[in-house]
This record gives C-alpha cells, structure tokens and sequence, in this order.
C-alpha cells in the first residue's frame, strides 16, 4: 500500500529509498529523530521478494509425558490459522517493508517513503536464488532486529500517539512483529490470542482498511470506508481513512475497528459475520461453507 497520490493535488510525489545494510544506519537515523511527533501516521505494508516455500502441515509440538508429541490441529481452526501464518512469515527468508510516516493531512516525513530490503542471508541462500533463476543482490540486506530496534528508539511501539495503518493486517503486522528480538514474543506469535494481544499492546491504535472498507459498524451502520472503497483506487482507502480522522467523531465511529486484522480470523465467527458484515450473500456462503466443514 502506498502513501496518497500526490499528482491530483499539484504535491510533489515522495521519493522511495531503498534500505540496504550500507544506507541502513543513515536512514534509520532520520527516522529515529522525532519525526513520529509531526508525523504520527505510520503506513506500513510488505511484500515477498520470492514465493515462500512449500509448507508441510504437520500439526505442531507439545511436550508431555517428558516427550514432545505432534499434535495435529483441525484445519478450519482459528489457531490453525495463525499458526500458519507464523510459519509463512518465518519461512520468508526476504522480504520488502515499505513504511511511510505521515502527518494528518497525508505531508510525507522528508518527503520519503522507505522501502527496507530486509533479511540475512546465507551462502545457501544464495544458491538458492540461482537456483530459482534470480540474481542475489550485490548489495546485503538489512536484519531484521535493527528495524524493530529503531522502531523501538524513536517510541514507535507501545504508543497511543503513533497511528498504524495497514492493508493486509496479519501478514504485515507478522512481519513488523518478526523485527523484534525478545524470543518471547516471537514464540507467543504462535497463538492466536496472544498475537492479537501483542499486536495491540505494540501498536494500540492499529487500522487495517479492508476492514473499514468492508465491516459494518457496532451499531450496523455501513462501513467507514465503504464509499472510498467503491472508488476503485487503493489510494482512496488511505484519503479516506485520513479524512476520517479529521472527524470530530472519529473516535466513535473507529469503536470496535482497532486492531482488527484480515489474515487470522480472529472475529470472523458467525456471530460478528451476522452482525457486522456488509454482504447477506457472504454471511449465507460463510455459513454454507462451515456446514461443509462440519459434514466433512
């Protein structure tokens, strides 16, 4: 997801920098200068550099009896799904973290958007990459800990100031997740109740605008973003949402929408599908799919 369109409305587009291990330290330097109080609008998206590979699914490890056992999950579990989210994510060896830094009425900090070339590879790495017909990069990539340690040093996390938006929830915030080195964190990830609950401690006001676009609101109201939705471009999504927090009911109308992210389902159970979800169609198709589940 990238910042507004600037072209429409006479701006000078941002320049994208690309993040590499030699420009890591500089880069993260401005970001780590008090940009986030003039620019409090963290727009955060990522993407593969390649297919991730294959996954086996062999359930997960438990230990008992002084032994570890696997243990398979249901595959239309809730925790099933975040499981292998975790493991997508972890199975990634490269991948692209684009973060923008706005202000609220869409100015870019420094007029950039940073595009972080992010991973450590290995020798086999590189084989690899030959090996799928890509050319590795002449330039390393950056690790992922100093991200989230700059993230951390300019009080980007565990802050109610720093707005987080996102497009494709789970993935995205996975992988920010991902930057941090506490191992604990990263173990709990595994579980759906706890990545939902690090996810909103590290980021407590986080948006995902599919689900503005998509979920209707407590009181069953259309969704907040429905109209910029329609509009077709994904830039729309972002105008809107910035629109949005200009509202003097801004605060009402985001109740129940933060930290609500498309990837693990974590609220896509039939009773919030039946109350919030736009489309009667897709409640009905929904509901037909779990029959089948259940038959099967």
């Amino acid at each position: 997801m990238w910042p507004p369109e600037y072209a429409a409305s006479g701006k000078q587009a941002p320049v994208v920098v690309d993040v590499w291990a030699d420009n890591e330290e500089e880069e993260l330097a401005h970001i780590s200068r008090g940009l986030l109080v003039d620019f409090p609008i963290a727009v955060v998206a990522t993407y593969q550099d390649l297919p991730a590979r294959p996954l086996r699914d062999a359930g997960h490890l438990a230990f008992h009896d002084n032994v570890y056992h696997v243990v398979h999950s249901p595959r239309h579990t809730l925790e099933h799904h975040c499981r292998v989210l975790q493991d997508r994510i972890r199975g990634v060896r490269f991948f692209q973290l684009v973060l923008a830094l706005l202000d609220r009425d869409g100015a870019v900090a420094l007029g950039r958007v940073w595009r972080f070339h992010v991973g450590a590879p290995l020798p086999a790495d590189d084989r690899l990459l030959l090996e799928l017909g890509v050319e590795p990069p002449a330039r390393r990539r950056v690790h992922r800990d100093h991200i989230g340690t700059a993230l951390k040093g300019c009080n980007a996390i565990h802050n109610t100031a720093v707005t987080w938006v996102t497009c494709d929830g789970a993935d995205d915030v996975c992988h920010l997740m991902s930057c941090f080195d506490d191992p604990e964190i990263v173990r709990q990830v595994s579980s759906r109740m706890n990545f939902v609950r690090n996810s909103r401690s590290f980021f407590p006001q986080l948006y995902d605008l599919r689900f503005l676009a998509e979920w209707r609101t407590l009181a069953g109201e259309e969704p907040p973003l429905a109209a910029a939705a329609r509009a077709g471009a994904p830039a729309a999504l972002l105008h809107g949402f910035l629109a949005l927090m200009k509202e003097p009911t801004f605060a009402e109308q985001m109740e129940g929408y933060n930290g609500i992210l498309f990837g693990i389902g974590h609220l896509d159970t039939p009773d919030v599908v039946n109350r919030h979800k736009m489309s009667r169609e897709e409640r009905q198709r929904r509901y037909r799919m779990e029959f089948c589940r259940k038959r099967c």
